[in-house]
């Protein structure tokens, strides 16, 4: 499916049906991104979620030891 850029309708024609936009057929696809980018941010959110939970349940021990 298109997704028409000036009013945001999702379609299948060549043409926009809401408002008439002809896409052309020259459009280059978006670019891809670096492999070794895409890797460091996939190792990055591997090790950011559980140190997430293990602060977040640290914080939760330390209020229960303290009160």
């Amino acid at each position: 499916m298109k997704y028409c850029k000036t009013c945001g309708v999702l379609y299948t024609t060549d043409v926009c049906p809401k408002c008439g936009v002809v896409v052309p057929d020259g459009q280059e696809p978006p670019k891809q991104a670096d492999p070794k980018t895409v890797r460091r941010q996939w190792i990055a959110l591997i090790l950011a979620i559980p140190a997430a939970i293990l602060l977040i349940m640290g914080v939760i021990n330390l209020l229960k030891t303290i009160s």
